[in-house]
């Protein structure tokens, strides 16, 4: 027998998955449903003249190839499906004549910085001339901080004025991109709702297993916060217990980030996996008799979905409490031998209920990490003999960490561009002391509305997360304790993928080929990355980065570049990581460039700057400002590759023209649209070449 006869859903999986993937990432190809609908006919008529007809057994594998294909085809039209925009009532369809939308809260509204986000499920447009009508579609919301927007509840009703905007694409080269992130969870819109523009329709329409599942967690966190809990205690008490973060402060997160345990802050497997395995242990006693264990196997599946509720039913703990009930029923149903095959079939689920998922990074995390797990761990651990049970046991934490994050590692380059050095450190305490954490937290809330009782436990709740604190304060001080701008392109995070799921294959099936197969994926990855390393090295170019506050441009040498930009730019932090640092990434460049100022002169082997003029590599740029004004009694004019004009210049051609000849004006992206856009008339109507670098980075010179 075969051995991929253990696993038919991981089987089902590949072509499921795939078809998936090829709906979203190859849109030039795609077939409308009529076209899938005649290969899904065509398909059975050949099943079943194998099947049926011709009963000869050679050609098996002809129906075998035609249930791959219908698989692939399922998951390819579900995704259509399924998407926002051919939805037959989909907002953008109707949006001439509408004057008002209602729309419902759709999740727990959450403080930010400056504003509530939300987000928001159309119902109904109507206007003055408009009949209601039936509308679908998602759009993100963000108020500005009121009582009003404070009370906002899940479920609750609101009515506010069109129009919704669209969602920004990301404008500079390398940025995250916030629109595809928002589309893949079917969020196409958004819009800024001050007190007057939208009004409570005093209706509530809510799941009620969502809303009861909310207000338990709004008790629950209450309960943690009058507990003696406060500060970060509190903050990551509530998201490791909860999976509630709107309390845990940017540092704290950062730090948990750098010592490679940011997966201990959200709910996810690992606590799930405590929580049955400490819950395991108390039902110990129900292992005598068959009936006795389908007892405790019950009760195991009830106390995790009971944890699910509690902890608000977030995706991730969903898919943590999906993917164990399955490995439990596959223990009642004796297939315990086959967890792979049990995760493969909570994936499937999941990709069947939304297949948007195979894009979320909690998803493929959580499930590497688990198969990681699952079929790693036991051959690491055995390559090191430990004859003391107490090295031996913290070799085992290693061994998991360890598998885990070699299946992370390809998902952690290719989306996140770090490296946490020290994960293996930070696991080897962190572990422990998380088991630590979760179950004297569990027992914290059940004990939280006994008086002196509830503060006794909190006392040993925060100071386990004190010590965690403590760990991860230091390993983030280690030197290189997360190595960042690590690029991958698309084709060598194939080629990784391809590498892990040949290595696994090779651990399962012991087969010499595949070795040889995955050692070959992984020389294409390195000739991929000296071929790429050798373009960054002769590289030369401009970029003038697209920024509402502030002014960049960037001259880019080999692995060396110089960054043009006003002083404020350098102290915002924010903006440079959001911004500019995926850019750097991109083009292997150091996150931190020599930078001078507008109003400094400088030189080096590559770049001249003086007064108002840049000199790079043969080109010459002009920086427009009110010192930089053209003069008609001038018989000459500057002739200039580019000239930048920034901030809140009013719009006046004619002296550019004046002083200098121009082959393109580029106007800054701190520069408001209304002044850009007269700006822009103003050229075309001179024939003078222009570019809005407020559409998206101005890039020149890069081949």
């Amino acid at each position: 027998m075969s051995v991929w006869s253990k696993y038919p859903f991981v089987r089902m999986l590949i072509p499921f998955a795939l078809g998936i993937w090829c709906w979203v990432c190859l849109p030039s190809f795609r077939l409308p449903l009529s076209t899938l609908v005649g290969i899904a006919l065509g398909l059975f008529a050949v099943a079943s003249l194998t099947a049926f007809v011709l009963k000869t057994y050679r050609l098996n594998w002809i129906f075998g190839a035609v249930i791959y294909i219908y698989l692939f085809l399922v998951g390819y039209a579900l995704t259509c499906v399924q998407e926002a925009e051919n939805q037959k009532d989909y907002f953008k369809n109707y949006q001439s004549g509408v004057h008002y939308y209602v729309a419902r809260i759709h999740d727990c509204p959450m403080e930010r910085t400056n504003t509530i986000r939300t987000v928001l499920e159309l119902e109904y447009q109507f206007g003055d001339s408009l009949a209601s009508r039936y509308v679908s579609g998602k759009v993100m919301a963000y108020f500005p901080k009121s009582d009003s927007a404070f009370a906002l509840r899940y479920g609750d009703l609101i009515a506010f004025p069109a129009p919704i905007r669209e969602v920004t694409p990301p404008l500079n080269p390398g940025e995250f991109d916030y629109r595809d992130y928002l589309m893949r969870k079917g969020i196409t819109g958004q819009v800024y709702l001050k007190d007057d523009d939208w009004i409570g329709l005093q209706v509530h329409n809510a799941n009620p297993l969502f809303s009861f599942s909310y207000r338990f967690r709004d008790i629950l966190l209450n309960s943690l916060q009058h507990s003696g809990l406060n500060n970060h205690e509190f903050g990551v008490a509530a998201a490791i217990l909860l999976g509630y973060d709107d309390h845990l402060a940017d540092e704290m997160r950062k730090s948990y980030v750098a010592a490679g345990s940011m997966h201990i802050l959200c709910v996810s497997g690992m606590h799930v996996g405590i929580i049955y395995l400490f819950a395991s242990f108390l039902l110990g006693f129900l292992n005598r008799k068959k009936w006795q264990k389908m007892l405790k196997n019950l009760l195991l599946l009830a106390l995790i979905w009971f944890y699910a509720l509690i902890a608000g039913l977030s995706p991730s703990i969903l898919r943590s409490s999906l993917m164990i009930s399955f490995v439990i029923i596959g223990e009642m149903i004796h297939r315990k031998g086959f967890a792979v095959n049990s995760i493969a079939v909570s994936a499937f689920i999941l990709l069947c209920v939304n297949p948007n998922n195979l894009f979320e990074m909690g998803f493929l995390l959580s499930y590497s990490a688990v198969i990681g797990i699952v079929v790693l761990q036991k051959p690491i651990h055995s390559l090191l003999y430990v004859r003391n049970k107490l090295l031996d046991k913290a070799w085992s934490i290693t061994s998991v960490a360890l598998a885990a994050q070699v299946a992370t590692i390809p998902f952690t380059l290719f989306y996140f561009n770090q490296f946490t050095t020290y994960f293996w450190l930070s696991n080897l305490f962190m572990t422990p002391i998380s088991f630590i954490v979760v179950i004297s937290g569990m027992v914290l809330l059940l004990v939280s509305w006994i008086p002196f009782v509830n503060v006794t436990v909190g006392y040993l709740v925060w100071g386990a997360i004190y010590v965690m604190n403590a760990v991860v304060s230091w390993v983030e001080q280690l030197p290189f304790s997360i190595v960042k701008g690590l690029y991958v392109s698309e084709f060598e995070f194939g080629m990784s993928l391809l590498a892990f799921a040949l290595l696994l294959l090779c651990v399962k099936l012991r087969k010499r080929r595949l070795l040889i197969a995955m050692l070959s994926a992984l020389l294409l990855l390195m000739v991929s990355v000296t071929l790429r390393i050798y373009q960054f090295e002769n590289q030369s170019g401009m970029i003038v980065f697209s920024l509402r506050n502030h002014v960049a441009v960037d001259f880019v040498s080999g692995g060396d570049h110089v960054l043009l930009a006003d002083s404020a730019l350098m102290t915002d932090e924010p903006t440079v990581d959001y911004s500019l640092k995926g850019a750097w990434t991109k083009r292997g460049l150091s996150f931190y460039p020599q930078t001078i100022g507008f109003e400094d002169d400088y030189s080096n082997d590559y770049l001249r700057k003086k007064s108002n003029l840049v000199s790079f590599h043969g080109k010459l740029l002009a920086l427009w400002d009110d010192d930089c004004r053209g003069d008609d009694s001038l018989s000459y004019r500057l002739p200039v590759d580019y000239l930048l004009v920034m901030g809140m210049q009013k719009p006046d051609v004619q002296s550019i023209l004046n002083g200098f000849d121009a082959q393109m004006l580029l106007i800054d992206g701190s520069v408001p649209r209304y002044l850009a856009e007269k700006w822009v008339i103003q050229a075309c109507e001179k024939g003078l070449p222009n570019y809005y670098i407020g559409d998206g980075a101005f890039e020149c010179g890069f081949e």
